[in-house]
């Protein structure tokens, strides 16, 4: 997998969407991942869970999407959830101040657990 790439991809866990995401999030391609969180806000999911355990990097742009994303499903009585921040990644998210502004968890198997 080229670095600079973005990959996503989704399965289900019982009701829960998981979103697994790898490679890098910047203003490239933030859009792709704002087009799929809308397309499954918009075919009914109401619990998404994005599993960021494979990202290597995001910008100010992946959390603009993110945000803008979790208004969105709080709109459509749904729910936008975070797991798998690890290294860089969470480091950028304590950065912002943004830890706060999401629901997160560990890992996976810790999410689907609570969802």
């Amino acid at each position: 997998m080229n670095k600079t790439t973005l990959r996503m991809e989704d399965s289900h866990a019982g009701p829960v969407c998981v979103l697994s995401i790898g490679g890098r999030i910047d203003s490239g391609n933030a859009e792709d991942l704002m087009n799929r969180l809308n397309g499954l806000l918009s075919s009914g999911e109401k619990t998404i869970l994005l599993d960021f355990k494979e990202v290597l990097y995001l910008t100010s742009a992946a959390f603009r999407t993110l945000l803008v994303a979790t208004d969105e499903a709080e709109r459509n009585a749904a729910r936008i959830v975070l797991c798998g921040l690890v290294g860089q990644v969470r480091e950028l998210f304590e950065m912002g101040g943004l830890l706060e502004a999401f629901t997160i968890h560990g890992s996976r198997e810790d999410a689907l657990a609570k969802l």
